[in-house]
Parts: structure tokens; C-alpha cells; sequence
């Protein structure tokens, strides 16, 4: 990118300049600024200068140079260095290198006529000086200063991606091509400014959305809705449901702060009935929270820069002065799911900025603003694991807001699996071999995350996991607890010498995320095994292999610390109450799902005959429903109860449905307690009635409810004119289906719920 002090100049011929030490050596010069490629692999950034007279003798520095002879230095007072896109990976770990982001600090920082604010940091407290704004007011929208229409023929660095060992380049990286490198070296690739027109005029011209004005008025339109300090700081510290690795409250409570510390008057400056956005056309004055979209535009310029061992000065490079389009769509998204988990009835919804809008589309409005933020990552070519942690948290609030079942939500998550590989996250050092850091420990949080959640995607619709063991490094992060990733090295070292030869804590707490993700992990680790085989084609599935998985599923979760268990070791529910309860229940729910498929396999494979499976059923709609029961306990997680009616609940529900269908027309060939069957599902309905019309999955817990119910009045008025007619040996016998009017006997058990449109025919109406 070229800069004031270190531009690239042209020569009398027309081609571009050499830097000094490539002039002279008589080497080919890559041109960038504000060092070339050749200097930055060589160290030798402090004479990477492009002399604007090289030929003229002279006893001084050019004027405007000295400023460039000396080595830009981080906070920490060392050299920093560019470093190359890795071509390839290397050996340790095998065939990877992981991806090492460019240092802000080697270049000007700020955004736009907003030098940047020097960050004070302690162990509790964080202090920013506000950024002037009356400069930035007057600039460009991410165009370098200099002449006007620049930043049309700029050049910036692009996110570092992962390069495995098959790439196009990895064989002129690789240890072997250690003779004559600079002749092996193939270079850096630049990215143009994302309103640069790149194969002539765009389709849209002026008007095209990528262009710095349409990128301007998106961006002030979402930040107008950011909501007001006294909403954001309530939003951050009431919901205690949405422990989540990617949101961590740390993390979200230090964005907060730094941004009104930062942006105070611009943000609690009065906001007009509508974003003002035409202010360039019309002459008004600039709009005060444009020092923030220049901010952001400013700093998406550069990729993000590496991780310091300090958890504060990690939060300091995306947050703040420094605040980056990833980040902003990450608050947006965490103040979205705190919508959702908060009460209807919460005066939040009355606050003026909420513009009254229940808590779905006070969500959704939020969500809205966090897909403008991650456009102008993808306009701008931006891939780190913050833009990965910013597509999951999307996706989770899309859920929360449309249910699980539109075809966005796929596409989502095609976008997060491709963006957590691209950003390196599937292949991260091992434990010991670098420092555990709270950066570290929040990727591999975070991807582990993104593990499960590819695997709950993989079941709840069928279709074959993206992310693989075979593939993939999945590594189970430390059991530590977030205020001690923050604490002092010497602190931290401690509490890592405390854990076991495992990762658990001795001491038998459940930290709020990453015990309970450690177990999730694993789970779901059995779970990718089960896909395969109920999802994989040629695969071989035999009766000692079922009863292998399932010895193995359940040795795996008896191995789990006592403190997870949801029942204690007589069988009996432990008596616990508010997150320690839902989160043991949650983890239950998890490991009897992977009995439930592996019944599902075996009984679609003829290897059982359902009973297996029934029980399953049976116990996993009992645990379903003590959501409800106890839903004065957990009423901070009544939000998700409409997810887990439709992953753990619509399931079991089914089986148990399809069973009693089959008793009362004496084909069954389990037992099953009738009368308990009954009860269960009656109670079942009254959990989907208790659903609310602002939940996601609300129009489907509707379409259940009324095919449920069908079947209970069909069942209880069969018992009630006739006994079950003895079926003879071959007779074909038409059973009643409420949906599809043909007989069980023709469908198989397991894909009762496939068989079901749920979008068509009479019996959808529900005012009937």
C-alpha cells in the first residue's frame, strides 16, 4: 500500500522505481510499499527506501526519508518484519505452516486523518485517548492520503491463507529449495483497493456497492443502529445463556468500553430520525459517527496483526482506536443473541433506540448490521479467525431468528467451514509446542466449536460433515477458566500445572465454557464416526461394529469428570439448579442423541429390532421436557428451547409416535408401556404449544404439535370402539396415517418424519 513517506515512484521510461538495496544489487524489485517483498524476507526493511532522485549525489537524507531509516518497532520493543503469505507448510507440524499475520505496527495505523490513539493497558483497566475526528471528517472513505482518486491505483497486503503441501507453490518453499531461494521466490500477491475498477467499468458504475461511497452509507447506516451505551452495557452483562466460545464475555465487555472510550462523543451525539447519508451530495455536516466507519476502514487496510502473549494487548489489536469491521459485527451479533435470550417483557424493548421492536426483530436488525460488517470484510478480502468467529455468530443469530430450516443457513455454513480452513484453524500447533496464550486458547475454542456445530448441521439435516478427523487437527482446548487466560503469565503458567495429564481441572469446577466444550468436543467426536456410517455410501455395517460404537460412546462419556454428569451413580438426577442444571442436561441430550443414531443405523440395517431404539426415544423426550418442567429455573435459557424441541424432541417424538401406530393396530414387535407412551407425548404437546411466535422454530413446533396430536386422538379412539384386530400371517393390512393415508407396513420407521411435507396439504391448517 503505497504511503505518504515511502511512495513507489515512477521512472523516465515510465516503469516503477527499485527500492535502494535491489537498485543497487541489481535485483528485481517487487515494488511494494511500504517495503518490497525481498527486503522484508531479508531483514532489511531499514534501508527499503524508494529514492526519489537515486542518481543524485548528496551528503544528507533526501528530504522526507529520515523517517523511514529506522525499523519500525512494536509495543513490545522489538524489530517487526513482514512476512510472506506462506506458499506452502512446513514440517512441524507435518506439512503445515500455520498462517503469521502482518505487523500493523510496520505501517501507519490510523484511519484516515486519525493518527492512532496510543492504548494503556493493565491487568483490570483500559484507558484509550479519543481519536481526534475533525481530520478524518474530511477524508475519504479507506483512500490513502495523498493525491485526489489514489487509492484507485493502491495496493494492499492480503490476509494470510493456509497453503497445504499440494499447492500450486509449495514446491518452491519447501525445505529442499533451499539453494538459491530468491530465485525460487515467486513473490507477494497485492489486493487493489475494493473500489478499484478492476477489467473496466463495473455494471453499476458510480452506483456499483462495492465503490467507497456505497461502502460509506452502508456502514453508517448499520453503525446508526448501534444501540446506546446504557443498552449495550445492560445487554453485556444480563445474559449469562450466551456463554458461547466465539462471544467471549471478556472479549465483548472490553469492545464495549474501548469503543465508547474511544468514540464517546460521537456516539452519544444526538442521532436524526434517519442515518444521514447523502451529506456529501446535499453539503450538510459530516455525520459524527463517520469517525468511526473511517476508523474501520482504515484499519481494514492492513491484515490483522499478530497475536501478543498479553490477553489485553490482544484485545487492543481489533478493539478501540483500532477497531476492525470483524469486531464491530461480532458486537453486533452478541448483542443480537442477547436480544433473543432476553424477556419479552424487558424494559430494554422500551428503551427509544429500540425503535419499539420486539426481541425477534430487535434481532434481526442487529443481525442485519453484522452482515453488513462481514460484506466489508469479503469487499475487502479480509480472512482471519475473527471474520470465522464473526460467520458462526451469524449463523447462530439467523437460527435464532428463522429456525434451522432455510437454505441460507447451509450457505452459511459452507461460509464458516471454508473461512476456518482458509484462516488455518483445522491445522493448529499442538499443546507444548508454542505458548498458551489467550489468542491460542481462543482458536482453538473457537474451532472446536465450529466441530460440533458442523456435526449438529450434519444430523439435523442429513447431509455429510465438512469437517473431518482425517482432515483436520481437532485438538480439545485447556480446562481454564477466562479470568485466568487473562491473569499474569506467572498466574497462568500455574493454573496450566495444576490441570491433569488430560486438560481437566482437578478441582471439580465447571468453568462456564470450556469444560463443558471439551466434553461437547469429544461427543461429537463419536458423532462424526456415526455419520459415517449412516450418511457414508459403501460402508460396511455389521452387528459387532454397532456394539463396538456404542461400547465406545459410552466408555468415552463415563470417562468424562463427575462434575458433567446430569444423573449421579445410582441413576438418580443430581439435584442441581439454573446453568450448572441445563448444562448437564444439555450434555446428556448430546450422548443419548449418539445412541438414538446408532439404534437408527442399526435399525435401518435390519440388525435390531427397534427396541433399542424406542428406549432411547423414550429417555431422551423425558430430558427434552425437564427443559420445560423446570423452566422456571432455566428461564435464562428459554430462548433455545424451541432448538432443542426440534433437534432432541421432534426425533424421539417420531419413534414413539410410529410405535404406538403400530401397537394399536397389533404390529408392534417391542414393548411399550402404552399409557407411558401417552403421557409423554401429551406433555410434549404442551411444550410446543408453550413455544413463543418470537422463537425461530415456531411455525414448525406448530406443524408437530397438530401431527402429534392427530395421532393421540387416533390412538385413544381406536382404544375406545374396538381391540387391536389380530393381524394373520401375510395379511396386508392398511394402518391409518395421518399424513400420508397409507399403511406403515409400506414406510420405513425411520424416516417417518421425511415422508411428512410439511408445507402442503389440508391438515396444515391450524385454526381448525
Amino acid at each position: 500500500m503505497p504511503t505518504r513517506e515511502n511512495s513507489v515512484g515512477y521512472r523516465r521510461n515510465g516503469k516503477k522505481q527499485a527500492c535502494e538495496p535491489c537498485r543497487k544489487g541489481k535485483l528485481g524489485c517487487d515494488h511494494g510499499a511500504p517495503f518490497c517483498g525481498r527486503c522484508v524476507r531479508r531483514k532489511t526493511t531499514a534501508k527499503c527506501i524508494y529514492h526519489p532522485a537515486p542518481m543524485t549525489r548528496g551528503r544528507g537524507s533526501p528530504t522526507g526519508i529520515p523517517a523511514l531509516q529506522q525499523s519500525p518497532t512494536d509495543p513490545y520493543g522489538q524489530s517487526t518484519q513482514f512476512s510472506s503469505p506462506p506458499a506452502s507448510a512446513t514440517l512441524n507440524p507435518p506439512f503445515f505452516s500455520p498462517p503469521q499475520s502482518i505487523p500493523r505496527d510496520a505501517l501507519p495505523t490510523g484511519p484516515p486523518g486519525c493518527p492512532k490513539a496510543a492504548v494503556q493497558t493493565t491487568a483490570t483497566q483500559t484507558t484509550n485517548t479519543p481519536s481526534s475526528t475533525t481530520a478524518s471528517l474530511s477524508s475519504g472513505v479507506g483512500q490513502p492520503k495523498g493525491p485526489r482518486g489514489a487509492w484507485k491505483h493502491s495496493e494492499y497486503p492480503r490476509s494470510q491463507k493456509f497453503y497445504g503441501p499440494t499447492s500450486f507453490s509449495a514446491i518452491f518453499s519447501e525445505n529442499d529449495a533451499k539453494v538459491n531461494r530468491d530465485l525460487l521466490d515467486i513473490g507477494e500477491d497485492k489486493r487493489k483497493h475494493p473500489g478499484a475498477w478492476m477489467y473496466g467499468e463495473p455494471l453499476f458504475g458510480f452506483h456499483r456497492p462495492n465503490g467507497p461511497t456505497a461502502r460509506e452509507k452502508q456502514t453508517l447506516r448499520a453503525l446508526w443502529n448501534l444501540p446506546s451505551k446504557e443498552t449495550c452495557e445492560a445487554l453485556v452483562t444480563v445474559p449469562q445463556s450466551l456463554r458461547c466460545p466465539s462471544l467471549n464475555f471478556r472479549m465483548m465487555r472490553h469492545c464495549v468500553t474501548t469503543l465508547w472510550s474511544t468514540f464517546g462523543s460521537e456516539l452519544a451525539a444526538p442521532r436524526p430520525d434517519k442515518p444521514t447519508l447523502e451529506w456529501r451530495e446535499t453539503g450538510e455536516e459530516p455525520p459524527p459517527l463517520l469517525a468511526i466507519s473511517d476508523a474501520m476502514f482504515g484499519n481494514e487496510e492492513m491484515p490483522l496483526p499478530p497475536d501478543p502473549d498479553d490477553g489485553i494487548e490482544w484485545l487492543n489489536n481489533f478493539t478501540g482506536p483500532n477497531i476492525r469491521f470483524e469486531m464491530m459485527g461480532m458486537l453486533f451479533c452478541f448483542l443480537g443473541l442477547a436480544y433473543l435470550a432476553t424477556q419479552d417483557w424487558d424494559p430494554v424493548f422500551k428503551h427509544p433506540d429500540n425503535h419499539g421492536r420486539d426481541r425477534k426483530q430487535a434481532a434481526w436488525r442487529m443481525k442485519e448490521c453484522a452482515n453488513v460488517c462481514l460484506t466489508m470484510c469479503d469487499y475487502s478480502e479480509t480472512v482471519n479467525y475473527l471474520v470465522t468467529a464473526l460467520i458462526l455468530n451469524i449463523k447462530r443469530l439467523e437460527t435464532g431468528c428463522t429456525g434451522d430450516e432455510t437454505y441460507q443457513m447451509r450457505r452459511l455454513h459452507g461460509d464458516m467451514v471454508t473461512t476456518a480452513i482458509t484462516s488455518g484453524l483445522h491445522r493448529l500447533p499442538e499443546h507444548g509446542t508454542t505458548k498458551v496464550t489467550p489468542a491460542s486458547e481462543y482458536k482453538r475454542r473457537l474451532f472446536g466449536n465450529i466441530y460440533c456445530n458442523d456435526k449438529i448441521q450434519a444430523s439435523l439435516n442429513g447431509v455429510p460433515p465438512l469437517l473431518t478427523r482425517r482432515f483436520c487437527d481437532v485438538q480439545l482446548c485447556l480446562d481454564l477458566a477466562d479470568d485466568v487466560l487473562f491473569a499474569p503469565p506467572e498466574q497462568l503458567a500455574e493454573a496450566i500445572r495444576e490441570l491433569d495429564a488430560d486438560g481437566w481441572n482437578k478441582t471439580g469446577a465447571c468453568h462456564e465454557i470450556s469444560t463443558f466444550l471439551r466434553a461437547r468436543i469429544q461427543i461429537h467426536m463419536i458423532r462424526e464416526e456415526i455419520l459415517e456410517l449412516a450418511l457414508g455410501v459403501n460402508v460396511d455395517v455389521s452387528v459387532v461394529r454397532i456394539n463396538d460404537l456404542h461400547q465406545k460412546s459410552q466408555q468415552m462419556f463415563e470417562s468424562l469428570p463427575h462434575q458433567l454428569h446430569y444423573y449421579d451413580e445410582s441413576g438418580i438426577s443430581k439435584n442441581n439448579s439454573g446453568n450448572l442444571l441445563y448444562d448437564q442436561a444439555f450434555l446428556n441430550l448430546q450422548h443419548l442423541q449418539n445412541k438414538f443414531l446408532i439404534d437408527r443405523v442399526a435399525k435401518a440395517r435390519g440388525l435390531e429390532n427397534g427396541q433399542g431404539l424406542l428406549n432411547t426415544a423414550m429417555e431422551m423426550i423425558d430430558l427434552s421436557l425437564m427443559f420445560w418442567s423446570k423452566r422456571d429455573q432455566l428461564m435464562a435459557h428459554s430462548h433455545g428451547f424451541d432448538w432443542i424441541m426440534t433437534y432432541y424432541g421432534i426425533p424421539s417424538a417420531g419413534v414413539i409416535c410410529v410405535e404406538l401406530l403400530k401397537t394399536s393396530s397389533g404390529q408392534s414387535s417391542v414393548q411399550i408401556s402404552r399409557s407411558d407412551a401417552i403421557q409423554k407425548l401429551t406433555l410434549f404437546i404442551a411444550f410446543l404449544e408453550w413455544i413463543r411466535p418470537t422463537d425461530g422454530n415456531y411455525t414448525l413446533a406448530q406443524r408437530l404439535r397438530k401431527v402429534v396430536r392427530q395421532v393421540l386422538d387416533y390412538v385413544l379412539d381406536i382404544a375406545q370402539k374396538e381391540p387391536a384386530p389380530d393381524v394373520l400371517a401375510g395379511e396386508d393390512q392398511l394402518l391409518y396415517d395421518p399424513m400420508l393415508g397409507v399403511g406403515y407396513d409400506d414406510i420405513n420407521d425411520l424416516d417417518w418424519l421425511n415422508t411428512i411435507d410439511w408445507t402442503q396439504g389440508v391438515w396444515m391448517d391450524f385454526n381448525q
